[in-house]
């Protein structure tokens, strides 16, 4: 109790802005879909209007008032930049595609707000450590519900109240965090509370693409210690233990779900569909947006919440011949939708090559952020450069939809890299 009255989450709570950012972040966590709305018609669709969406317009505008009157580094004016004409890409693009299609770009590029505000507001080791403690309350929190889940559940993967993909890019985040203590040799319990609560998160949504992007993280972080030559042994030793732990965990729930590596390397298949899994899916959807791609490769189809028929139905004889061993529930519907399963192919099919060069400049300028952060802050210097590996690789694991956690923690990890960027600045002066 005394660790949960010292965080920094109180202390940021008394200033509106530190209170504003918190809070929108902690309803940005929630599915928009388990928020209470209001509904608003828009053309032919419908939009529904959640507490979430008031407190990010609230911080929108807070935001741009607050950086109105700052001085940017040029990396954080790129940075701002690329997200801004991403943001115009998929509103622009879904508003031709119709109502739904720009209702659902808007609750995406709103997320941004959160970028935003994590720029304007996030200026010292304080105000960090008060977007950290929001992450790890929540991922407490969402280990408790799945932990309840998996016992009355019969065991498996466990959704919480985020998602699986969800839950486990956002209990990443916790847990590199954890590590990065424990290289910097300091605040070894709360290094604990974090390495623990986040790698019980992980294990439980068991979402191999956080498993990736924790390796990206994992190998950041001790890429960072070496460059200074302070590879603390004992800290390197739990981290090492760590990544075992939850790679077992994880690859033992989602065993069932690897078929497709027997496939390559196994035995062959004694009947058809023996290998078929969740991941031998996910190959047959990269193919056919690969097709949807190679019909539009400038600007894609434009954004969509899900692919509608007309877009990918002429593809799909190609691809039953391509994957004729496997299920025919497997392929995207032909009287369905088409959803997306992971971000860097779902741009390129819906922005096209200009969708996915400003989505490349954001990560570069990003990139570039993160190292001027982990050269010049004084502490947590390297919490922007293993978030940002660790989203890199969630990214891998599901598409980007407004009202996700997933999209929420993606802006926001933008935001902080800039932040930090800019907050190492002032640090050296």
């Amino acid at each position: 109790m005394a660790a949960v009255r010292q965080m920094a989450l109180w202390r940021e709570l008394r200033s509106w802005t530190g209170a504003l950012l918190l809070i929108t972040i902690a309803l940005s966590l929630v599915r928009a879909r388990d928020q209470p709305g209001v509904d608003v018609a828009v053309g032919g669709t419908t939009a529904t209007i959640v507490p979430g969406d008031i407190a990010l317009a609230a911080l929108f505008v807070a935001a741009v008032v607050l950086l109105a009157h700052r001085r940017l580094s040029r990396l954080a004016v790129v940075a701002l930049a690329s997200g801004a004409v991403f943001a115009v890409l998929i509103v622009a693009t879904g508003a031709a595609n119709g109502a739904a299609a720009l209702v659902g770009g808007t609750k995406l590029v709103e997320l941004g707000a959160l970028a935003l505000g994590a720029i304007a507001v996030v200026r010292s080791e304080r105000s960090l450590e008060a977007v950290v403690d929001v992450l790890l309350l929540f991922t407490i929190v969402a280990d408790a519900v799945a932990f309840v889940q998996f016992v009355h559940g019969g065991g498996g993967r466990q959704a919480s109240f985020l998602g699986e993909h969800d839950f486990a890019a956002l209990a990443t985040l916790p847990l590199l965090y954890g590590l990065v203590l424990l290289f910097e040799r300091r605040r070894y319990r709360r290094a604990a509370l974090a390495v623990v609560a986040g790698s019980v998160g992980c294990i439980l949504g068991a979402a191999l693409a956080s498993l990736v992007g924790l390796y990206l993280g994992v190998v950041v972080l001790v890429a960072l210690a070496a460059a200074r030559r302070r590879v603390d042994p004992v800290a390197l030793g739990v981290t090492l233990a760590t990544v075992a732990v939850v790679s077992a965990g994880t690859l033992v729930i989602r065993a069932g779900d690897l078929g497709f590596l027997q496939s390559w390397f196994g035995k062959p298949p004694s009947r058809p569909g023996q290998y078929a899994a969740s991941w031998s899916q996910r190959l047959i959807y990269v193919y056919v947006g690969g097709r949807v791609f190679a019909a539009h490769p400038l600007l894609g189809t434009g954004w969509y919440p899900d692919l509608p028929p007309r877009e990918y139905t002429v593809f799909l004889p190609d691809a039953r011949r391509r994957f004729s061993d496997q299920p025919l529930r497997y392929f995207p519907p032909a009287n369905g939708t088409f959803i997306p399963q992971q971000t860097y192919d779902q741009v390129l099919y819906e922005l096209g090559v200009a969708g996915g060069a400003v989505l490349l400049v954001l990560l570069v300028a990003l990139a570039r952020g993160a190292g001027r952060a982990a050269r010049r802050m004084r502490r947590l210097a390297d919490v922007p450069a293993v978030w940002l590996a660790a989203t890199v690789g969630a990214l891998a694991g599901e598409g980007l939809f407004g009202g996700t956690p997933l999209a929420a923690t993606f802006w926001l990890v933008a935001g902080i890299v800039v932040a930090c960027s800019l907050l190492a600045a002032r640090e050296a002066q």
